[in-house]
């Protein structure tokens, strides 16, 4: 028995051995290839001489093979120990075209495409490719838009892409409906919408194309309104929209529910940290017992404890609301609970949608790194900071956990949008003629961060000239550098004498502290002014060539809870200028500006913005009338641009003193629906002085000037618009005011 046991597990390994070697892989074969090698195709099988074949490492090489998109078909066979892949390239695309898009660019869609010219072609990625480009048509809200690929053979294996593309028109919304509400109004739920009907004044708006993610966004927006106003159980019953017979044009019906509303119940504070006191916490709080339930006081509560809790040194802590619902009572009590969390750690920080602005450019404004104990405060000043440099249209930091409990990486979601402005600016005035203002701007040159900033403006009696160039990370260190040249021209129709200036100019800034930092600068400059034959003794006094060799500084302290869109805090900023190193001037020019701001209200927040400044000779000299301050325009709304102030004819000298007093507060007029901001402001200041006694006979006493005014920012589809209308209150009779001004901006 023992001997045929023995010879029964002889025979069963011999079988399995010789089975093994039947099927050993001892040569492997390739045919069809024609660009890719031999060996970077078994490379991509993941198999090699010596391996035993099954069907498994068949369906295997199969599947490794067609995962690289780079084979059109795919033939294994296994025969006297060789192994024989046949296999079908796919084509090399030489050209990629578009035909029949009229409303979206081709570099536009070249953006969203990953098949370039040379690329391989794949079906799967022609697939991704469309869907990626119907996406951006449905965002402009041609929803019904088609894209079809034809490919068109050539020689050697090559292929052109074509995507013939059928635009659709755009979907607008007709109609919202609002079912199932009771407390307010259907008219203040669409207010509250980015999504509009259609109107007749909405032409040039893109409120009312019909976005399926615009809606979504809509439905949170009303959510949080209900959740903030005393509804903590408000919901969306159904959200439909359906096509309006015969038409393009969708009608939206919203179902809700409300809820009962509720108040505030109990409230209390448990805290694990020693250093913060739960009454003086819970005291704190700005909302009581009875109060009406507000989801949002609850959120903002919890991010001031946190601040609180940074600046007594707890880098790391857990807030935890904890609701407690009493449908009977219709409250909602609150306990809120401290302790201070794990210490966490930076792991890996990443940057997606960056695909113009280079890598370098956001992480500078980052100011934590890998390795760094994580901060929440930092997190949002850097985004702040990414936010401030006005390159994106959105900005979000993610925070994903990883294997490690005590990491995290931090994902850095950007999405770009265009930087470069050309600008068209008019302003009128009854008293004098119209002028015109145009730009040529690019804040994120080559996407590397640097400013170029070409603008001018003609009138009938002056022309102007001013280009600059900025740098403002030079050398890789946070150091900003800034060249620019200036060249002005005027020829006043009253006056006998024409004046020319240019000039150049130097300055670098830097930072000093983390709020503070200090700019230097210098800059040469002529200006020359010649007298007409019949110029009078005041016009002859002014002829001459001044040149001024100046060197200057600004010292900066930016306290604001935000450099992006500010609601609290100040910023103070002081600049002298020195002029008598070299040149024919010698003269001290000091200038400061405080700006302050409070939220008034959870939509409401004022500014109250100050200037004021000097100049004065020295070594004997006077300073020349070119150094004065001058206001109006942007400077004292309402009032033409250095045209007020001491005069003679219709010449402004502008004065050796002035100070600008602006209060400002956004208002709400109810015209979101048409995409436009609004701002009221209120402007009082002043320019006055001449320590020239040749100047006598002017007149430089001090005398108030004022205007009370709205401001428009209308985001249309052709561009920014911004109007002015400014009503004004104080005067001179020399005052040449500009009630009404504009400009019209293309984003490009």
């Amino acid at each position: 028995m023992y001997k045929q046991i023995v010879v029964i597990t002889f025979l069963l390994f011999t079988s399995s051995y010789l089975f093994a070697e039947d099927n050993k892989i001892l040569s492997i074969e390739i045919e069809g290839n024609q660009r890719i090698d031999k060996e970077t195709i078994i490379s991509y099988s993941n198999t090699e001489v010596g391996q035993t074949y099954s069907e498994n490492l068949g369906n295997n090489i199969l599947k490794d093979l067609f995962d690289t998109n780079l084979f059109s078909n795919i033939e294994i066979y296994f025969d006297s120990n060789n192994l024989l892949i046949k296999i079908k390239e796919n084509p090399t695309i030489n050209l990629v075209k578009f035909v029949g898009n009229s409303k979206i660019k081709d570099e536009d869609l070249f953006v969203e495409i990953s098949l370039k010219e040379r690329s391989v072609y794949s079906r799967n990625k022609v697939k991704k490719d469309i869907e990626r480009m119907l996406s951006l048509y449905q965002r402009s809200g041609r929803l019904s838009s088609e894209i079809i690929p034809k490919v068109e053979l050539l020689d050697n294996n090559r292929i052109n892409l074509t995507y013939e593309v059928e635009e659709s028109d755009v979907a607008e919304v007709s109609k919202i409906i609002i079912l199932g509400n009771n407390t307010y109004t259907a008219s203040k739920i669409k207010s509250l919408m980015k999504t509009k009907e259609k109107t007749i004044l909405r032409f040039l708006s893109s409120a009312d194309r019909y976005d399926p993610d615009k809606l979504e966004y809509d439905k949170q927006l009303v959510t949080q309104f209900y959740n903030n106003n005393g509804f903590p159980d408000f919901k969306f019953v159904s959200s439909i929209a359906q096509l309006s017979p015969n038409s393009n044009d969708f009608e939206i019906i919203l179902s809700v529910s409300e809820g009962e509303k509720y108040e505030f119940g109990k409230i209390s504070v448990v805290s694990e940290l020693k250093k913060l006191n739960e009454d003086v916490i819970e005291n704190g709080l700005p909302f009581k017992t009875g109060d009406m339930y507000d989801a949002s006081i609850i959120k903002d509560s919890i991010e001031e404890i946190k601040d609180l809790a940074e600046l007594s040194g707890y880098s790391f802590v857990e807030i935890e609301p904890l609701f407690n619902k009493n449908e009977e009572a219709l409250s909602v009590g609150v306990e809120i609970l401290l302790d201070e969390g794990p210490r966490v750690y930076v792991n890996e920080i990443s940057i997606l949608g960056n695909t113009r602005t280079v890598d370098k450019v956001i992480r500078r404004e980052i100011s934590l790194s890998e390795g760094d104990a994580y901060n929440k405060y930092s997190i949002n000043y850097s985004k702040d900071s990414i936010r401030a440099l006005n390159f994106f249209s959105k900005v979000d930091i993610s925070e994903n956990r990883t294997e490690f409990p005590d990491k995290l990486d931090l994902v850095i979601e950007v999405e770009e949008k265009n930087t470069g402005e050309a600008s068209f600016g008019v302003g009128y005035s009854s008293a004098t003629s119209t002028s015109i203002n145009l730009g040529l701007k690019e804040a994120n040159f080559l996407g590397k961060g640097q400013k170029v900033n070409l603008t001018s403006s003609f009138s009938n009696t002056r022309n102007t000239y001013d280009i600059s160039i900025t740098e403002p990370y030079f050398n890789n260190k946070n150091l900003s550098l800034t060249g620019s040249i200036y060249s002005s021209f005027t020829d006043p129709t009253s006056a006998n004498y024409e004046t020319e200036d240019l000039g150049i100019g130097l300055s670098a800034r830097f930072p000093l502290a983390p709020q503070i930092s200090i700019e230097t600068r210098y800059s040469l400059f002529t200006a020359k002014i010649k007298a007409d034959a019949n110029a009078t003794a005041y016009e002859n006094l002014l002829a001459g060539t001044d040149t001024n060799s100046m060197f200057g500084y600004s010292l900066i302290l930016d306290k604001r809870d935000s450099r992006y869109r500010p609601s609290s805090g100040y910023n103070l900023v002081i600049d002298q200028d020195i002029s008598g190193l070299g040149g024919t001037s010698y003269y001290v020019k000091n200038k400061f500006s405080y700006n302050i701001y409070k939220k008034l209200s959870n939509r409401l927040i004022g500014a109250l913005k100050i200037q004021a400044g000097n100049n004065f000779g020295y070594n004997g000299k006077y300073a020349p009338l070119s150094s004065n301050f001058k206001l109006g325009g942007k400077k004292l709304r309402g009032f033409k641009s250095g045209k007020i102030g001491p005069r003679t004819g219709n010449s402004y000298t502008g004065g050796q003193y002035f100070y600008l007093t602006s209060l400002e507060t956004n208002i709400d007029f109810n015209l979101d629906a048409f995409d436009i901001t609004s701002t009221l402001f209120l402007d009082i200041g002043s320019v006055w002085g001449l320590e020239n006694p040749a100047y006598s006979a002017i007149d430089d006493e001090h005398k108030i000037r004022s205007s009370l005014g709205v401001n428009f920012n209308w985001d249309s589809t052709i561009g920014p618009i911004n109007i002015v209308y400014a009503s004004i209150l104080e005067s001179e009779v020399n005052d040449t005011t500009d009630n009404l001004y504009f400009d019209i901006g293309y984003n490009f």
